[in-house]
């Protein structure tokens, strides 16, 4: 097997110009705000669906959920874009375009006019922003965790990616201080006329934040020695899908961890968050609560997985994490009916302080399970991929993946609620069927077919199959 020559490689030492912190400083923020701004549009989805779709007196939170998860349709094609560049030009050029074009996308969603004042052009703009926003947010998370792992020693790989992981609980926390903080100093219905524009109109300062801060690094070295001894792709897309072997690495990589570690994100947060509030009727502050908390809680274990994946290898811990998150998605939903209405009541009702405890000890137990899938996978991803094509061969992986097909998670399970015809008893639960299928699917694949990676060296230019 065949290697980059005398490759300055991050399996021997960080590059010389970069600071390995400075690194997963510089490509964290990014993806924080990847995740602050998806978990925004969600979590503003019913403020959107009064202010930029008719008041006719229906309810358009579906359509508005539908038009806000359009970004994820759109990644697996902005992954090629992107990925193309980061393959033949850079990691970093690339990733600080994507994230231009993010931030300006979601910038410009708090600035589009209301349903009543530009009538059906005003969900249209928004579903054009999503989709600007999804081809974006599709060289983001690739580049940023490839950028790490190539200047990361190859024994912590696992640990320092799981950084980029951990942007999750920190984005959503962000997220849900900037709307609580206006929503603090504004009315409700100050809140609702104009003060849901100012979280979106935030982004803009993150962004420019952001990019000062990865300007200033170098490229990856292990780009950077492939591109002194002119190995680099010329057609990164072409050869994606023409190298012997790869296509059937990234069907691996999507059915056997990306579609279940983005299914099991999406219904540990969004999913949870709207049958707290929409089946279990609890109020809106308490679910928040519930969501934070145990998010938070979670955090710290992405790394601890991810380092727990150096040691004993990628696929135990992924593995096990599927598993977990198989059995406590159904059990958790059971827990949250019968600990915060039990009595089945159909309006908002508060709980007592144990109950909101006891919901977020479930909460934060599924996920747990779901940072034992998430830490170690952006480590597993990167590491089965040749070097010249991988930011091509990862990010199409990632967005079909996590995006195109875990990513429609939320509208999925809210769509299948609302259609499916079922038992009283069941019909809070009957969209969970979707998560618990990509996640089964995703156990048989992972078992049977993926290859253990963590002692792969990223300067092969050839993966095993």
């Amino acid at each position: 097997m065949s290697t980059v020559n005398n490759a300055i490689s991050a399996e021997d030492k960080p590059a010389k110009d970069n600071n390995i912190f400075q690194v997963i400083i510089a490509s964290s923020v990014g993806t924080l705000i990847e995740w602050y701004d998806m978990f925004l549009a969600i979590i503003l989805a019913s403020v959107l669906s009064t202010q930029l779709f008719p008041n006719d007196g229906s309810s358009h939170f579906l359509e508005t959920l539908a038009v806000v998860v359009s970004s994820f349709m759109f990644r697996p094609i902005g992954s090629l874009i992107f990925g193309s560049i980061g393959d033949r030009i850079g990691r970093k050029y690339s990733f600080l375009v994507s994230l231009i074009m993010m931030g300006a996308a979601t910038f410009m969603i708090g600035c589009i006019p209301t349903y009543e004042d530009v009538g059906w052009f005003a969900p249209i703009l928004l579903l054009v922003c999503r989709i600007m926003q999804g081809l974006a947010i599709s060289g983001e998370y690739a580049g940023a965790v490839i950028y790490v792992a190539e200047h990361a020693p190859a024994k912590k790989r696992g640990f320092y990616t799981g950084f980029i992981q951990a942007t999750v609980p920190i984005g959503l926390l962000l997220c849900l201080s900037v709307v609580f903080l206006t929503k603090s100093f504004l009315s409700e219905e100050a809140f609702n006329s104009f003060g849901w524009r100012i979280p979106f109109l935030f982004s803009g300062f993150l962004v420019i934040l952001s990019y000062f801060i990865r300007q200033r690094l170098h490229e990856s070295p292990v780009f950077e020695q492939l591109k002194k001894e002119g190995k680099t792709s010329k057609s990164p897309v072409k050869e994606a899908f023409t190298t012997p072997g790869n296509v059937k690495l990234m069907l691996k990589a999507i059915f056997g961890g990306n579609a279940a570690q983005s299914t099991i994100m999406q219904t540990t947060l969004f999913v949870t968050l709207f049958f707290l509030q929409r089946a279990v009727n609890l109020p809106y502050e308490t679910v928040l609560i519930v969501v934070l908390c145990s998010t938070l809680f979670s955090s710290f274990f992405y790394q601890w997985f991810g380092a727990l994946s150096d040691k004993i290898g990628r696929k135990p811990v992924m593995l096990g994490g599927m598993i977990a998150s198989f059995i406590l998605i159904p059990l958790s939903f059971y827990l949250y009916m019968k600990i915060g209405n039990p009595a089945g009541l159909t309006e908002v009702h508060s709980i007592s302080n144990l109950a909101v405890i006891g919901i977020i000890a479930v909460s934060l137990i599924t996920s747990i399970a779901g940072a034992a899938t998430y830490g170690p996978l952006g480590a597993f991803m990167l590491e089965i991929f040749p070097t010249k094509i991988r930011y091509t061969s990862m990010g199409f992986a990632q967005n079909m993946g996590n995006g195109f097909i875990g990513g429609a998670t939320t509208f999925i399970t809210e769509l299948i609620k609302m259609t499916l015809i079922v038992s009283a008893a069941m019909s809070p639960y009957v969209g969970l069927a979707y998560p618990l299928v990509l996640i089964f699917i995703a156990i048989l694949v992972n078992y049977f077919t993926i290859p253990e990676t963590y002692k792969n060296d990223l300067t092969e230019d050839e993966k095993n199959n």
